[in-house]
C-alpha cells in the first residue's frame, strides 16, 4: 500500500481518536465539577445533621441512634435556655453573685427547632443549599436516607458517648458516570465516627 493511501486512512483515524481523548478529558472536567457540588451539598446537611445531634445530646445525656428520635426531637422537643439577669462585679464569681442576690438567673423552655438552627448557626451555613427540616436525613439527589448509629468508645479509661452519620459515593453520585473515576465508591463520606471521639467531618475540617 502505498504511503499516499495509508497516510489518508490514518488523518480520520487519528481525527476520531482524538474526538474521543478530548470527549473523554471533557467529560472527567464535567464529572469532577458535578461531583465537587454534590459533596459540598452533602457537607452541608451532614453539618446540620450534627447540629442537631449536639443538640438531642444536651438535652437527653446521649446522642440518637436512629432518624425518628432525632427528627421527633427537632419537630416538637424543647431546651432550657437560661438567661442571667444583672452583672457581675469583677470581684465576685457567678456563683457568689448569684448567692447574694445581685445577678438571678431567668430559665425559659423554647422550641428545638428554633434554638439548634438559631441565628449565628445560620449565618454560618453555606446558604448555596436551603435547609429543608422536612428533607433533613434525606441524601440529595437520591432517594437513599444517610445512614445513622450512636454508642460510645472508651478514651483513656472512660466511656464516651459517640455518633456517626455517613452516606457512601455511590449514593453521593447517585445518577452520574462515577466507575473509574478518581473516587472509591463504597468509601463514606460522614460525620462523627463510631470509633472514636470525634465530631468532625471526614471531609477535611
Amino acid at each position: 500500500m502505498k504511503a499516499k493511501q495509508i497516510a489518508l486512512i490514518l488523518i480520520p483515524l487519528n481525527i476520531i481518536l482524538a474526538y474521543f481523548v478530548f470527549n473523554s478529558i471533557d467529560s472527567e472536567v464535567e464529572f469532577r465539577k458535578v461531583a465537587k457540588e454534590r459533596i459540598a451539598e452533602n457537607v452541608q446537611k451532614l453539618k446540620d445533621l450534627r447540629q442537631v445531634q449536639i443538640a438531642y445530646k444536651k438535652v437527653n445525656d446521649t446522642y440518637a441512634n436512629n432518624f425518628e428520635a432525632l427528627i421527633d426531637f427537632l419537630e416538637n422537643g424543647s431546651m432550657v435556655i437560661v438567661k442571667a439577669i444583672g452583672e457581675t462585679p469583677d470581684s465576685l464569681t457567678d456563683a457568689q453573685a448569684l448567692e447574694l442576690g445581685i445577678i438571678s438567673r431567668d430559665t425559659a423552655y423554647v422550641l428545638a427547632k428554633e434554638t439548634v438552627f438559631d441565628e449565628a448557626y445560620l449565618s454560618s451555613r453555606n446558604g448555596k443549599y436551603p435547609l429543608n427540616l422536612t428533607t433533613l436525613t434525606n441524601i440529595p439527589h437520591s432517594e437513599e436516607l444517610y445512614s445513622v448509629d450512636a454508642g460510645r468508645v472508651e478514651k483513656g479509661k472512660v466511656m464516651v458517648q459517640v455518633f456517626e452519620i455517613s452516606t457512601t459515593y455511590a449514593a453521593v453520585f447517585t445518577g452520574l458516570d462515577a466507575e473509574n473515576k478518581s473516587y472509591e465508591l463504597e468509601n463514606l463520606l460522614k460525620v462523627g465516627s463510631m470509633d472514636e471521639a470525634s465530631i468532625n467531618g471526614n471531609w477535611g475540617e
